[in-house]
């Protein structure tokens, strides 16, 4: 996309305010482009960003007897003024040459297009193109600003730019050149030497200055208008004799409604899954969707969305997108009605979000009752989820209180001598006999698992005891049949692979870890990883709720003792004492629990197929 003349920070604003028209008003804008004076390359300071875009509507809109929306248009924000036409709206306006049209398809500042569609669009309006509509739309704008604006003492560069411009477009279509360039600088190329010399200083004026400044008329250009004005040229009383246009814009527009796409997976990215012709659901979960933020609190994201027909058809296959972290997850719909009926716990909290955390929901989204989904199954899935966040607790605590080394250990390190009735370091019996590692040579005991026969000889040098391919292997050498060993030693190979999972682990945990909450737990001195058991009490209370009230309670109402169980105001002992009972409590809350054994999965059935077809219809 070309957008050299806009910023980074303002094509995300622009962007974002496309995603937020299409979850507004349910389309999906398939091109977007810059109009007005950024595009014709005479833009001042406080220029507004003329976005124009077009739209496609569900499918069905299109054989349904209301017609929908036909243009959008939004109030100015913060410079940007936003409005677009439906693809069936601006295919009627095509076969009319309308000139703001073919300036969109045309600009050199495009925000989004979806691939081949400016292409196709551009093709179709050089095959219906009507000179005489073109030439009449710039004729007009140019007598409105000759007998408008411009009809004062002092006047703005703006309204002179803007005349001069259409002026020498309908000549560039006039003379039978097509459809005339959008950049004001290629429409030059068409002036008289006279009035290209009053250009640079108007174009320097127009861009130093203000939208509202004047300044003093020009004669060379007040001329230059009045002679187009008065002029007669070819298209004046031209026929419209095209015969074939409706048939053509018939088959453009219905390429663009019913356009096969051919998905694969790795089209279903974080930012499309959110557009309106793919997304169901989408929130604001974790720590603020439970109540136990805190400042600084990470928003973590979960949705749902619709994978395309084409894809499905296609047997294309996904069951969610997310980021590296797994803070942003978005599940397909038929991923998420799987972990609905096996009682997921995270998948089932986003049937019953607090509003302040719905970013958007589709009116179908309600069809996923949590009636359809809540079962005794609960008791298991809970229960076995509070656990994991014990055992990842306890793993933490490990990593806290047993730092690894910044280095690995080598393997060396794990072998030794025998010697009296204990042993030495392998490295340390060879530095105490003058002996150099890289010398020496290995060769395996036979019936002796983990023994070594080490060898040195000057007079035949060995191969070294590890790898110089790989430090972390022993190497054997080829020693001769009547050499002596000069010891034995063992290795502990069990010994150093655990070392160097351990070392592994510990470091990608360093890497990954949320600095925050470890420090946090550093803070606190405590030695576990309270957030995890706080998730613990929260997870069982909420399975309480399923079991006794038979409902979702995502907020959290003991929001304060959530936070100091986080803060770490209670022992690790106190917390697992405390979450032992309260699991007992909730196995026989479920026990004597009205739910059914399991969920409806007819229903749940009956729920994707309907959402399925009514969202992709």
């Amino acid at each position: 996309m070309s957008v050299e003349r806009v910023s980074e920070e303002k094509c995300r604003e622009i962007e974002e305010l496309l995603q937020r028209i299409e979850q507004q008003h349910g389309v999906r804008i398939v091109y977007a482009s810059e109009s007005g004076s950024r595009a014709w390359g005479f833009a001042s300071p406080d220029s507004d960003y003329d976005i124009r875009f077009l739209f496609i509507k569900p499918e069905a809109d299109y054989v349904s007897v209301h017609e929908g929306i036909e243009s959008i248009d939004l109030p100015l924000l913060d410079l940007l003024d936003a409005g677009g036409w439906d693809v069936r709206k601006a295919a009627k306006l095509l076969g009319k040459s309308n000139g703001a049209l073919l300036e969109w398809l045309h600009s050199p500042i495009v925000y989004r297009a979806e691939p081949g569609f400016r292409e196709r669009w551009q093709q179709a309006a050089r095959e219906v193109f009507f000179p005489r509509a073109s030439c009449d739309h710039y004729r007009g704008l140019v007598k409105q600003m000759v007998l408008g604006k411009l009809q004062t003492d002092a006047v703005r560069a703006k309204d002179y730019l803007y005349a001069l411009r259409a002026t020498l477009a309908a000549q560039w279509v006039a003379t039978g050149r097509g459809i005339p360039p959008v950049e004001f600088s290629e429409l030059l190329e068409i002036a008289s030497i006279e009035l290209r010399a009053e250009i640079p200083a108007l174009l320097a004026h127009k861009a130093q200055s203000g939208e509202g400044e004047r300044m003093a008329r020009l004669p060379v250009i007040d001329n230059f208008l009045e002679q187009f004005l008065t002029s007669r040229d070819a298209t004046h009383e031209q026929k419209d004799e095209r015969k074939y246009v409706n048939a053509r814009l018939n088959q453009l527009l219905r390429g663009e409604i019913y356009r096969p796409q051919c998905w694969q997976a790795d089209d279903f990215t974080l930012a499309r899954v959110r557009q309106t012709d793919c997304l169901l659901f989408d929130s604001v979960a974790g720590s603020h969707a439970y109540g136990t933020e805190r400042e600084g609190s990470d928003e973590d994201r979960r949705g749902v969305f619709v994978a395309h027909r084409d894809f499905l058809l296609g047997g294309g296959e996904i069951e969610q997108v997310s980021d590296a972290r797994g803070d942003e997850v978005y599940y397909e719909l038929g991923r998420f009605v799987s972990l609905l009926l096996r009682n997921n716990p995270n998948a089932l909290e986003m049937l019953a979000m607090p509003a302040d955390c719905v970013k958007f929901q589709h009116p179908l989204f309600s069809l996923l009752k949590p009636s359809i989904f809540l079962s005794k199954l609960c008791a298991r899935t809970y229960g076995e989820y509070a656990m994991g966040q014990i055992r990842k607790a306890r793993g933490l605590k490990k990593k806290i209180v047993n730092p690894q080394p910044e280095q690995a250990r080598h393997v060396l390190d794990f072998c030794h001598v025998p010697q009296g009735q204990g042993s030495v370091p392998l490295l340390d019996w060879l530095q105490e006999q003058g002996y150099d590692p890289a010398h020496c040579g290995l060769t395996a005991v036979a019936h002796a698992p983990g023994i070594h026969a080490v060898y040195f000889d000057e007079a035949h040098p060995y191969r070294g005891l590890v790898s110089p391919k790989n430090p972390d292997a022993l190497v054997y050498s080829s020693v001769p049949r009547e050499a002596m060993p000069m010891t034995w030693m063992h290795c502990n190979h069990d010994a150093f692979t655990a070392h160097r999972k351990a070392h592994r682990e510990y470091w990608d945990w360093v890497a990954q870890r949320n600095e925050d909450r470890y420090l946090t737990n550093i803070e606190h001195g405590r030695g576990y990883d309270s957030k995890n058991l706080m998730h613990t009490l929260r997870l069982l209370e909420m399975a309480e709720d399923i079991a006794v009230h038979g409902e979702l309670r995502v907020r959290r109402e003991n929001r304060q003792e959530l936070l100091a169980v986080r803060a770490g105001e209670f022992s690790y002992e106190e917390l697992l004492e405390r979450a032992e009972q309260q699991l007992h409590r909730v196995e026989a809350a479920f026990a004597n629990s009205s739910l059914p054994e399991m969920p409806d999965h007819q229903a749940a059935r009956h729920a994707l197929l309907t959402i399925r077809h009514q969202f992709i219809s």
